[in-house]
């Protein structure tokens, strides 16, 4: 395999890695955010 292509595919991935964190991040924090109202609710 060239170095070009394994360079490419080593970034590619780095950057599909990054991509899916910041998913999960950007659903975890609308998830815990729409859940903090019912928390907050006096009881």
């Amino acid at each position: 395999m060239p170095a070009s292509l394994r360079k490419f595919i080593g970034l590619l991935l780095i950057f599909a890695a990054v991509g899916v964190a910041s998913c999960q991040a950007l659903v975890a924090s609308c998830s815990t955010t729409a859940a903090t109202p019912t928390v907050l609710t006096p009881r």
